[in-house]
């Protein structure tokens, strides 16, 4: 059962595009005159041994109403844990400088140093996914999906100045769905500060990702037409919908299902299940999968929508993904297995349901920037398995990497902690995933570049993306597109370092929250 169990418990995140309440700061410049620590350059004492020693013992229950582990201790303890921790668990534990923690003013800012600076072939950060949040929301939102905001999923076109900032979706009844927020709305104005070119980035970031329900501000959007709009937003708490658009389409070769899924968390399962059934139903032989904002989640269930795609046939005595860990702990690696039933998350096991399959070679995945973690694990798995993946939109965030969401005094931390690859050994996307008509690399795909089309709904047979999708599955070719579109311009913010980047609450797709990747508001360059 152990295998099983750490399974389902990873919880891979996303996306360097592509994603809990509490927010972080950039990496903050070493500190001077601090208190000296127990640190000693190269001397690692084990992690246990600073383990829950909290400056601020926490007193109320967790969200299993039990009790957590804090005794009294203080930040040198915390800190001293985050170090040896990553020193024993980082997959680049060899690449992190040794640097002393009392010149940082508090653990999550020793934190965000605990990472290695080596860049991938592309020249992007080899370490995108480094991050942390309070442990309230994590749990709050792991268990059921529920988030502090407006309601509202952005995309960050461009997130300096001339910035770019659009509406993706709308959460059902959420304040801005009451309000009139639609997809396509550009946001030009915050109260009375300007979102294009204004310098307020602290304002401009505290009122896009509120932590509190009840904030209150004056959003001015401009929408496809030209004409402006404002709303008076309040943030609250609202469980989002995971997975959305399930419909039957009629293409050249029989029907298509098409499903826009946008996180791989426990509440996602039964309606997941349930759209599988549903096209199982109706015998459908091609299948639309709409992963462009699905930043990642539980790799467990990222295996099992690969079963339902694939079938029996097609995975038997196959892998869905190997994790493999650093030096340390490759006696741990293990091979995530295809699940084929449905989970019991509470006791963390399978139980005897069986998952509904449509047992098919190929498979239209949409993805952009915001595709990334697990979601990019179903893809790699999927190719592993020489199930067809034709790849519509732009290249995916590039997360081969995952991690085990882990508690201490009260914020959360995700390190890098293994590598995922594929039943032919395959993991090496860390620039991600590319459409490419004809493919000739590991990571190039067979499909098609296309943009993010905001001026049609999401499950609009005329939306650009679910357009492009159909046309290559009835013709076998691409539409006709031109110049680089928003589908490149989010894979570009989505190799910038998070290191340069805010951690923030809501949800959109290039800082990580929520399982998701989001860029927040900054300043001007300057150069």
């Amino acid at each position: 059962m152990r295998n099983i169990y750490l399974g389902l418990v990873i919880s891979a995140v996303l996306t360097g595009c592509g994603g809990g309440s509490s927010s972080s700061t950039p990496a903050t410049s070493p500190t001077t005159n601090q208190p000296d620590t127990n640190w000693q350059a190269g001397v690692f004492e084990p992690a246990s041994d600073y383990e829950s020693q909290c400056e601020v013992v926490r007193t109320h229950l967790d969200i299993n109403g039990d009790s957590y582990p804090d005794v009294q201790g203080s930040e040198d303890d915390e800190k001293l844990w985050l170090r040896s921790w990553s020193h024993e668990t980082y997959l680049w534990y060899d690449e992190i400088a040794d640097l002393n923690p009392a010149n940082y003013a508090s653990p999550q800012s020793y934190f965000e140093v605990l990472k290695t600076t080596e860049t991938t072939a592309s020249g992007a950060a080899k370490d995108n996914f480094h991050f942390y949040e309070s442990t309230d929301d994590y749990e709050a939102y792991s268990q059921s999906g529920t988030i502090t905001g407006y309601g509202i999923n952005w995309s960050f076109i461009e997130s300096s100045p001339p910035r770019d900032l659009r509406v993706t979706s709308v959460a059902t009844n959420s304040s801005a769905d009451l309000a009139g927020v639609t997809r396509g709305d550009k946001l030009i104005r915050i109260n009375d500060e300007d979102v294009i070119n204004g310098d307020d980035v602290d304002f401009l970031n505290d009122a896009l990702f509120p932590e509190e329900e009840n904030s209150q501000y004056s959003f001015t959007f401009e929408r496809v037409d030209g004409s402006e709009v404002t709303f008076n937003l309040s943030s609250g708490i609202f469980e989002e919908s995971f997975v959305n658009n399930v419909a039957i389409l009629t293409t050249d070769s029989g029907k298509a299902g098409y499903m826009r899924f946008e996180g791989f968390q426990r509440s996602a399962q039964t309606p997941l299940i349930e759209g599988f059934e549903n096209f199982a139903a109706e015998n459908v032989t091609d299948l639309i999968l709409d992963l462009r904002y699905n930043g990642g989640g539980l790799l467990a269930m990222s295996s099992q929508l690969a079963y339902m795609i694939a079938g029996e046939q097609n995975t038997s005595g196959k892998i869905f993904e190997m994790l493999q860990y650093n030096d340390k702990s490759s006696d741990e690696n293990f091979s995530t297995p295809f699940y084929s039933q449905e989970i019991d998350w509470d006791l963390g096991v399978l139980t005897s349901n069986q998952l509904p399959t449509l047992n098919l070679d190929r498979v239209f995945v949409i993805a952009t920037g915001n595709t990334c973690s697990a979601s990019e694990a179903l893809m790699n798995s999927l190719v592993g398995i020489d199930v067809e993946v034709i790849q519509i939109g732009g290249t995916t965030c590039g997360k081969p990497y995952g991690f085990y969401p882990t508690d201490n005094c009260g914020t959360t931390y995700y390190t890098i902690q293994f590598q995922g690859v594929n039943d032919k050994g395959f993991g090496d996307y860390a620039d991600g995933f590319k459409p490419e008509v004809t493919p000739e690399f590991d990571d190039e795909l067979p499909g098609c570049e296309v943009d993010d089309d905001f001026e049609h709904e999401l499950g609009d047979t005329d939306e650009g993306m679910l357009s492009a999708a159909l046309e290559r599955l009835n013709t076998g070719t691409c539409p006709v597109t031109s110049g680089v579109g928003i589908a490149n311009m989010q894979t570009k913010i989505a190799n910038n370092s998070l290191s340069e980047l805010l951690l923030f609450d809501s949800r959109s797709q290039a800082f990580l929250k929520n399982n998701r990747v989001y860029v927040p508001i900054e300043e001007a360059d300057d150069e």
